[in-house]
């Protein structure tokens, strides 16, 4: 929940909308509401267009990239620029 507040203020709010798939980009962050799970874009996409999420799996498995964008509802989508190293 930290997160989202972080990047509510401080990042690009996109919209949910899965059928968008101009919208979904590779790095752009996904919070998931059911668990409150965050989950970043990958640059591979499935036969549909949707990106693959990378996401911390489990204990066992760790950093995993999935066919899983649709798996929740998804309450935020982001993209975060960060800051120029000018």
């Amino acid at each position: 929940r930290n997160l989202q507040v972080y990047f509510s203020g401080n990042a690009i709010s996109l919209n949910t909308d899965i059928h968008d798939i101009d919208a979904w980009q590779p790095g752009d962050i996904v919070i998931f509401g059911v668990r409150d799970h965050i989950a970043i874009c990958s640059d591979r996409r499935n036969a549909l267009g949707l990106p693959y999420i990378i996401h911390h799996g489990s204990l066992e498995d760790g950093a995993v990239e999935v066919d899983r964008l649709t798996a929740a509802k998804i309450v935020g989508h982001y993209r975060f620029y960060g800051k120029s190293a000018a």
